[in-house]
């Protein structure tokens, strides 16, 4: 089985931790582990290689990360322009032989429960090499609205639904037979060309072409891969193929979306400390403090997260981590240097 890491990100969610440079997945938070050294760690037991997909911009501390985790057998494949999931994907089974089964994954997924993980992955892997695709598929714990569902029956899939507003993620959450799409998936590489063909043409010859440089050159140079159409797998293939089947998983998961989830993380799986916060009639447990480069006092604040950088200070009331994308977009137009 071959490890497709998908290690795209803008560093627009957790602004101003993360950057063009150093997105979420690059950020060393976790006992000084980053979730790309995370993620490469617990599918290195059961992967033969790693190909992974990055921007341009962040190729050198990609390549650095994997070393640093011990990765030996890693194919660096750098898009000089991203074009969603599944030109990422295209590319990356056009290096693989026809019958390898390419587990594919986001670089920037926090997994718990390890040994649930590997059993899923497991499941996956025995469906792909009967020729299914096979995604994964999580045990709703909330009525969540900012993720993907699918409907399923055993491992078959009814249906794929896209973000759901609260009144249908309700529902879905109360009928049992929806799951969270985590966005990890796995099936033969020529089985995976073969759909892309026949559901998304135009990305499968025009990622075949900058594939074909790549071999020759070792790189992608810009107009190939702005020739790729721009689409998210799911819409291309998995959405609109007959051969998906979903395994339901019960694994600790999370995306990491936002500061309210990175906290929850860090709080509950790593060794973090306030140590480098003083907190006066304030509560240590419900805030977090992330930064260390000056002492930070919260004095009669509840709930609160906290992020200290040299070049901004962020002070975010749990609840309203969706509007740093807000505050991203206006940091773009008024100050683009600090992204």
């Amino acid at each position: 089985m071959l490890h497709v890491l998908l290690c795209g990100g803008s560093g627009t969610r957790l602004w101003p931790l993360s950057n063009r440079q150093t997105p979420k997945q690059l950020l060393p938070l976790f006992d000084g582990q980053s979730l790309l050294q995370l993620t490469w760690q617990r599918n290195g037991t059961f992967c033969d290689g790693v190909v992974a997909v990055v921007n341009e911009q962040q190729a050198e501390m990609v390549t650095k990360q994997l070393q640093e985790a011990g990765a030996d057998n890693v194919q660096l494949m750098a898009e000089p322009v991203g074009r969603n999931t599944a030109a990422a994907i295209a590319l990356s089974a056009f290096t693989a032989d026809a019958e390898t089964i390419l587990l594919i994954t986001p670089a920037d997924h926090l997994i718990g429960t390890p040994d649930i993980y590997t059993d899923t992955i497991s499941k996956a892997a025995e469906l792909a090499a009967e020729g299914h695709l096979v995604t994964i598929g999580l045990q709703p714990a909330y009525p969540e609205t900012g993720y993907g569902y699918i409907q399923y029956a055993g491992h078959d899939v009814v249906r794929f639904t896209e973000k759901p507003n609260a009144v249908t993620a309700e529902a879905m959450l109360k009928s049992g037979d929806y799951l969270w799409n985590s966005g990890i998936f796995c099936g033969k590489a020529g089985v995976l060309l073969q759909q892309l063909q026949q559901y998304a043409p135009e990305i499968y010859y025009a990622a075949a072409e900058a594939a074909e440089i790549w071999k020759r050159t070792g790189s992608i140079p810009l107009p190939a891969m702005e020739a790729i159409p721009s689409d998210s797998i799911d819409y291309a293939v998995l959405e609109k193929s007959s051969i998906v089947k979903v395994v339901p998983s019960a694994m600790q998961w999370s995306d990491v979306g936002g500061y309210e989830a990175l906290a929850e993380a860090l709080a509950n799986h790593y060794r973090y400390s306030n140590n480098q916060a003083v907190f006066i009639e304030s509560d240590p447990v419900n805030s977090m403090v992330i930064g260390k480069d000056k002492l930070v006092a919260l004095v009669g604040v509840e709930n609160v997260v906290v992020v200290n950088t040299p070049e901004a200070l962020l002070i975010l009331q749990k609840g309203k981590g969706q509007e740093i994308k807000q505050l991203h977009q206006w940091v773009k137009e008024n100050r683009p240097e600090l992204l």
